[in-house]
């Protein structure tokens, strides 16, 4: 087995099958991708996820954005200001006087005479009026503000020390606003100490001081009777209805379905182009490859014009004809290639929903759907009618190129920023499809000739003890269509009245023993042969096996 195998990968075509990768690569993922497509980051469809980390796809979301109004005074007024920011208020007021209103940011019942009650805005007015993604769903920043679920009485102390900042930065800061106040005390405290009393006014700087002390103490002591965690769950329910709210809207608009709609198509109707064009270019390489050295060799010792331009029209010709030879591959490479370019454009956007994606990521979803549907093709329709292992090894070697693929693109961006100089970028490029075609020869190599593959396969085909009685069905099934062919060519030598007559006689027939009867007279009437004798088993049998060997 092993001797089978080295000769086998001894007749293997490595340079041509390395030419034909290389020469592929160049023409479509490489050649023409740059100059149908402009990747960029966060891709082409505006999300809530990237515009909120500043990434916009499109100029006009942007701009909207940018002229949506600073959140200055009067704009707080109006988030303070609204119905149910002081009907909460007076409701809030009334449990209080009652004794009944719960602060979950310190864990506690807020007391009537000592705790001065603030209304916060858990999520804060600043930031949801600076939110990109409230102004890309185009919601109101004043009614998301003031939604119940986004309302919460605390201490004045902390609303105050919160200000506008988001409740994780707000905690995460904290120990050091702590720290920073218990340094601001006890320096005042060692002020204090020091102070001379003699004169009213030294008198009445010791009370300021004093009076700033008992603050700075009444501010440490509310600051540290917050729960963490108790305000983090409060910011957590607030914050779920909100963004719900904001992706529902938006990603159920007309607007982001045209966004996204109209991406797809394009990227589909640019890979398809890519694709076509690409194998259009490669017979073209291909043609020329041969027939360049014939014109050279024909003009280097006598250079006649006429020659000369007679080479270059039958080059030419050699070209058109092979284009027309694969007419109806280039329309498949094109249909592929347009569904390939809507399902990674689909698939960017996907993932720009929750995370923003690279320039070089989008070309590489592109370049992994662009051979995953050649994959799934193989799959569903099998056109070769493979057998199952032969069909894995067709998928596997398929997947095998989108792998490869993906190495050559990532070198191709590593190398692109460091190649600056004249033809960097080609020699970039061509980088890149060089090691496309080597990591595909080698991963092919190692599917179809190494060791552990050949177990592996051998290990699939057990998997499937059918497989061997399909193979024999198939062939026994393709010698009876083919007699069956040619008898329904010979039409048993009838005329139409003969053909009528003998189609009654068989429908008479009651069982299959005076149809078979009817048939053999039929036979030796007509002198057609048959590979076996009619009604003897032993002879049938041995025909039907002769079939499978």
């Amino acid at each position: 087995m092993d001797a089978i195998m080295q000769a086998e990968a001894i007749k293997y075509p490595w340079a041509e099958e390395l030419e034909k990768t290389v020469v592929n690569s160049l023409a479509t993922s490489f050649g023409l991708d740059f100059l149908l497509f402009k990747d960029k980051e966060g891709g082409d469809v505006d999300t809530i996820h990237n515009v909120r980390k500043g990434v916009w796809a499109t100029d006009q979301e942007r701009q909207r954005y940018e002229q949506r109004g600073e959140y200055d005074k009067d704009v707080a007024a109006a988030y303070h200001q609204h119905k149910n920011y002081k009907d909460t208020g007076d409701k809030h007021k009334k449990l209080q006087r009652e004794g009944k209103l719960h602060d979950p940011y310190r864990g506690r019942t807020m007391e009537i005479k000592h705790d001065e009650r603030n209304l916060d805005h858990v999520i804060s007015a600043k930031e949801i009026h600076d939110d990109g993604g409230r102004v890309l769903a185009e919601l109101p920043g004043v009614e998301l503000a003031n939604q119940s679920s986004n309302l919460q009485s605390t201490h004045q102390t902390i609303n105050k020390s919160k200000n506008s900042t988001p409740i994780n930065d707000y905690l995460n800061k904290l120990p050091g606003l702590l720290n920073a106040r218990k340094e601001t005390l006890a320096k005042d405290q060692q002020l204090l100490a020091s102070m001379k009393r003699d004169t009213p006014e030294q008198q009445h700087k010791a009370r300021e001081l004093e009076d700033k002390i008992r603050k700075n103490n009444e501010t440490i002591k509310q600051l540290e009777s917050i729960d963490p965690s108790e305000m983090r769950k409060k910011d957590a329910a607030a914050r779920a209805p909100y963004n719900q709210q904001i992706e529902r809207k938006y990603y159920t608009s007309s607007k982001f379905l045209t966004q996204t709609a109209t991406a797809s198509g394009l990227a589909g109707l640019k890979m398809g182009t890519r694709q076509m064009l690409g194998l259009v270019l490669a017979e073209v390489w291909f043609e020329l490859r041969e027939q360049i050295p014939e014109i050279f060799e024909k003009n280097k010792k006598n250079f006649e014009f006429g020659k000369f331009i007679e080479g270059v029209k039958e080059t030419l010709q050699g070209i058109w004809r092979r284009v027309q030879a694969r007419f109806k591959d280039f329309l498949i490479s094109f249909k592929d290639g347009a569904f390939a370019g809507v399902l990674g454009s689909a698939t960017t956007t996907l993932f720009n929903i929750f995370a923003t994606t690279q320039k070089a990521g989008i070309k590489i979803i592109r370049e992994i759907w662009g051979h995953l549907v050649k994959a799934i093709k193989l799959i569903i329709f099998n056109p070769d009618q493979l057998s199952f292992v032969d069909l894995c090894k067709a998928v596997v070697s398929v997947l095998s190129v989108a792998v490869s693929t993906v190495v050559g693109s990532t070198v191709y961006v590593q190398l692109l920023p460091l190649c600056s100089f004249p033809f960097g970028s080609e020699l970039a490029a061509f980088a890149g499809a060089l090691v496309t075609g080597i990591v595909t020869l080698g991963l092919n190599y190692f599917l179809l000739y190494s060791n552990i593959a050949q177990k592996l396969w051998t290990f699939v085909d057990t998997l499937m003890p059918h497989a061997g009685a399909v193979k024999k069905f198939q062939a026994i099934n393709a010698e009876l269509d083919r007699y069956l062919t040619e008898l329904a060519r010979l039409e048993f030598n009838l005329d139409a009245d003969d053909l009528e007559k003998f189609s009654y006689e068989l429908a008479a027939c009651n069982d299959e023993i005076q149809r078979g009867m009817l048939l053999k007279e039929e036979v030796a009437k007509r002198g057609i042969e048959l590979p076996y004798e009619m009604g003897n088993t032993a002879s049938t049998r041995k025909w039907l096996t002769s079939l499978t060997k």
